[in-house]
């Protein structure tokens, strides 16, 4: 999904204050719920309400996500009901300068499929949510009224609904809607995908919206590609600039033993010495007659 936010001349007033909230999952647990978003107008305000609408958003965004209901549509009630809670607690406080000025839109994106995406909304007051197929435009929060006129109750139903790719969800603030509007343009920015299209459409558009104040966010949904998971290197073996390897073994199958033949020269006479000794006389003799002999000669 693909979101652009513009604002214009946000500061044209200063009673007035604008803000854009966005919530992405951050762990295994959220991932299933989606991604939230919120966009809020605060008019006629004054300036110690200047983050009334941050703390709004932040009550939502932390009752959604920490809530252990199963299903976005349950879980989204359960924060808005806190929302409610919210805004009567500051009427009880003596701050009613949001009655009738709060301008508020919670807009709620999971992706079930890749060619499939849940949408939940729940808004009040004046920002415009419309949905745009195939060039056909659908204003999807018109019927988003509160059912209760208790005070401070101000969020109550919820509409929900698949997107496919392609599908463009716009939200605007009532002045900007009101300019494209009357020029008939509300279909063309459905058709919108890239930042270089939006900017070409707004600067030829540029003196109306210049007579303007808000801000314009569209979300563009697109198909989802599965993405490959990354090689992880510190699982592949490392190669060092020195290798070692063990030295070879003869490896023999158990029960098997190597037996090698030994030698041993063995001599009779030389366990009797004197034969030895017997042997060894008439030896010499022999010798000493034979040098005789030699001699004689």
């Amino acid at each position: 999904m693909k979101i652009f936010e513009f604002a214009f001349n946000p500061k044209k007033r200063k009673d007035r204050f604008f803000e854009v909230f966005s919530y992405e999952p951050k762990s295994l647990k959220e991932k299933p719920k989606g991604s939230l978003y919120i966009i809020g107008e605060l008019n006629n305000a004054l300036e110690f309400n200047s983050r009334f609408l941050k703390r709004l958003s932040e009550t939502i965004q932390r009752e959604y996500y920490r809530s252990s209901l199963k299903g976005a549509a349950p879980a989204l009630k359960v924060a808005l009901k806190a929302a409610n809670h919210f805004l009567r607690d500051e009427s009880k406080k003596g701050n009613v300068d949001w009655l009738g000025n709060l301008h508020l839109a919670v807009l709620l994106f999971i992706t079930v499929k890749e060619k499939k995406t849940m949408f939940h909304l729940a808004k009040t007051g004046n920002i415009k949510i419309s949905l745009v197929r195939q060039g056909m435009v659908v204003d999807v929060g018109k019927n988003l009224e509160s059912s209760s006129h208790q005070p401070g109750t101000v969020f109550g139903n919820l509409v929900s609904g698949a997107l496919v790719p392609n599908d463009s969800i716009t939200a605007a603030s009532k002045e900007v809607f009101d300019v494209l509007s009357r020029e008939k343009s509300l279909g063309g920015i459905g058709t919108l995908q890239e930042a270089k299209q939006f900017r070409e459409f707004f600067s030829k558009r540029n003196r109306m919206l210049s007579l303007s104040s808000g801000v314009l966010v569209s979300f563009v949904i697109e198909e989802e590609v599965a993405k490959r998971s990354p090689i992880n290197k510190s699982l592949l073996p490392r190669l060092r600039g020195q290798a070692s390897f063990p030295k070879p073994r003869l490896m023999l199958p158990k029960g098997v033993k190597l037996s090698f033949l030994k030698l041993s020269l063995k001599f009779s006479w030389m366990r009797h010495p004197s034969v030895f000794k017997k042997q060894a006389v008439l030896i010499l003799v022999f010798l000493a007659l034979l040098l005789l002999g030699v001699l004689l000669f």
